[in-house]
């Protein structure tokens, strides 16, 4: 053992060790840091100050809950009625956009047809999942005028008209049942028709023009719009696009498949028309339309 004392490598270990010592020191002392017992004391001691913190911020943190629990009950309170009245003025301001959208579409609608007569803006309140032609509820009845068999419209056209009648609701059948027959034309050439609809065509949310004459000029795209001899419409309502127009098997006549020009499964509100001129009148006949 006193060989390795007395050894080389002893020697060169010896001075390895002093010089990792004085380069250590001198960096501590150039970058102003603490002396080197002081960075061995504190390396020490670190785990149990860490941990006197620790328990000291924990014990600090109950006692403040313990002590200002009220308090911090009632910021919590009021924070919570805060945030309510936001929600709350949220869903004022989105009503009332809505609202006043409505009414822009109210007016304009009346512009364009100055015989209409309309309802209160209507919300569809109800609709039956297991209905094919998309019929629905509204939240507008005969109180507000509305009158069994008025048309049902959005600003965009037309979308059925009104099967049965309470005070304060309306159920209306959509323009892709077949209680809704309504006489029509194609804007293009006045190729006239009548939507008569099917269950085949009701599956793809489409309609079904029907007594269209063999040499009628009817084409893919023509737009269809209401012609208004029955007395339940109006006329020049938008109904829809034609997308196929084919012979029907008996060679005198055709059918048009029509996209209709508004989604009625996917609608939120809508207009009842509940006067126009010639409302109730059969322009065949001129008599009342029962």
């Amino acid at each position: 053992m006193k060989e390795f004392f007395h050894s080389v490598k002893f020697k060169i270990l010896i001075c390895i060790a002093a010089l990792l010592l004085g380069l250590m020191t001198y960096v501590a002392v150039a970058a102003g840091t603490q002396t080197l017992p002081e960075q061995v004391i504190n390396t020490i001691t670190y785990p149990f100050v860490t941990a006197a913190n620790a328990i000291s911020n924990g014990v600090n943190g109950f006692i403040d809950r313990w002590v200002n629990a009220d308090t911090y009950k009632e910021q919590n309170d009021e924070l919570r009625e805060l945030v309510t009245r936001m929600y709350e003025r949220t869903a004022d301001y989105e009503q009332l956009q809505h609202e006043n959208e409505q009414l822009r579409e109210m007016l304009s609608l009346s512009k364009e047809h100055k015989d209409f007569v309309f309802s209160e803006p209507c919300s569809i309140i109800a609709r039956n999942a297991n209905d094919i032609y998309g019929g629905f509820t509204i939240n507008q009845g005969s109180n507000s005028g509305i009158s069994l068999n008025d048309p049902v419209i959005t600003s965009v056209g037309l979308i059925g008209r009104v099967t049965e009648i309470a005070g304060n609701y309306s159920k209306v059948s959509t323009i892709l049942s077949p209680q809704v027959n309504v006489g029509v034309y194609t804007q293009r050439t006045k190729a006239t028709g009548v939507i008569e609809n099917d269950l085949a065509s009701a599956e793809k949310k489409q309609c079904l023009m029907s007594q269209i004459l063999k040499d009628a000029d009817i084409l893919p795209g023509d737009v269809i719009v209401t012609a208004g001899q029955s007395g339940l419409f109006p006329e020049g309502l938008m109904v829809g696009t034609v997308v196929e127009v084919y012979n029907d098997p008996n060679g005198l006549s055709k059918h048009a498949v029509i996209e209709p020009i508004e989604d009625c499964f996917a609608i939120t509100s809508a207009y009842a028309i509940i006067d126009f001129d010639g409302k109730g009148l059969s322009f065949d006949t001129g008599d009342q339309s029962w």
